[in-house]
Parts: structure tokens; sequence; C-alpha cells
């Protein structure tokens, strides 16, 4: 059985011409904090690896990221360190591409698990919110040098039920490079 799995998926890359993208991802994102009270934005950098599989015209994509950044709040003599982690699976197309420049559109949802290393008058504690799935969509510019390697720069607009109806939306901008590998 495992040798036909193979076989076919072998077999529908190379007739679709499915390729294999693999991108390091960097960015910056204004998102909502709830801790401590009252709940404001704040924009703070991430790393991940975003992968796409597929052909221009539709590829499915799967990016997971970090942040880690630290607030301090002397006059409450608190410390906080916030640790975002985020998995965003959706769909991305070309609908303009050449050789050169491409124009791509990408959807999905966002699944957001925040912790907090809290540090209050010398006690400390660690606060775990639960997971928070979120639909998102955005667009992008991709600059390509050569078959198998391009520079992305893109934008997502994620909607955050949790915020207050004014600032419903967390902004994110990347930035990233991508290594093809594929028949085509």
């Amino acid at each position: 059985m495992k040798i036909l799995t193979i076989f076919m998926t072998f077999f529908i890359t190379q007739a679709f011409g499915a390729e294999l993208k693999i991108e390091p991802v960097y960015g910056v994102e204004r998102t909502q904090k709830e801790f401590p009270k009252p709940a404001r934005y704040k924009t703070e950098t991430f790393a991940g690896i975003r992968a796409l599989y597929g052909v221009p015209v539709f590829s499915f994509e799967v990016e997971v990221n970090q942040s880690i950044s630290k607030e301090d709040f002397p006059e409450d003599d608190l410390e906080v360190t916030y640790n975002s982690q985020k998995a965003l699976i959706g769909f991305r197309s070309y609908p303009i591409k050449s050789k050169v420049v491409g124009i791509y559109l990408r959807f999905g949802a966002r699944g957001s698990q925040n912790k907090r290393d809290i540090t209050e008058a010398g006690e400390s504690r660690t606060e775990t919110d639960p997971i928070s799935f979120d639909p998102y969509a955005g667009t992008g510019l991709t600059l390509a040098a050569g078959k198998n390697f391009a520079l992305n720069a893109g934008a997502t607009l994620v909607y955050n039920k949790n915020a207050d109806s004014s600032e419903q939306y967390d902004t994110r901008y990347t930035f990233s490079f991508t290594i093809k590998a594929g028949s085509k």
C-alpha cells in the first residue's frame, strides 16, 4: 500500500507540475495584548517558516512562526515575557505572474496561542491562553531571481474576534525568500 501511495504522489506531482517551496519568514505584526489591563495594541517581530505546495495558479500553504517579547512595568513592580506562537494554514494564488514579477493573493485560517511569564512583586507565574482561530487574507509581491530563488514581501489582515470592534484586524507584514524544489 505504501508503494502505491508513493507512486500516486509522484505521478500527481509530475503530471501537474507541482512544486514544493520553502520560505524562511521574518515579519512584524500589530496585535492586541490583553495583559496587563487595559488591553492595548503592540507591534512585535516574529520569525518562522512557510511551505507552499502546488502550482502557481493555486497552492496550499502552511506557515508557523513565533515571537518573544518582554515588557517592564516598574510602577506596578511587574515584568511580562510574551511568547506568541502562530500557525497559518491556507491557500495562495498568483493571478499575475511573469518570469521576474508575481503578485499573489492568500487566504486561510490562523491558529494562535499566547503564553505569558509574569513576575509580579518578586513572584513568578505562567498564564497560557486557549488556542484561538481566526481567518486571514492578504496579498504580496514576488521578485524572481532565476528559476529556484525569489524574494517576497506581503501584507496580511487577520480578523481578531477577541478585539474591540474598532480594532478587530491584526496586520502582518512579512519578508521572505523562496527556495523551490520540483519538476518545473
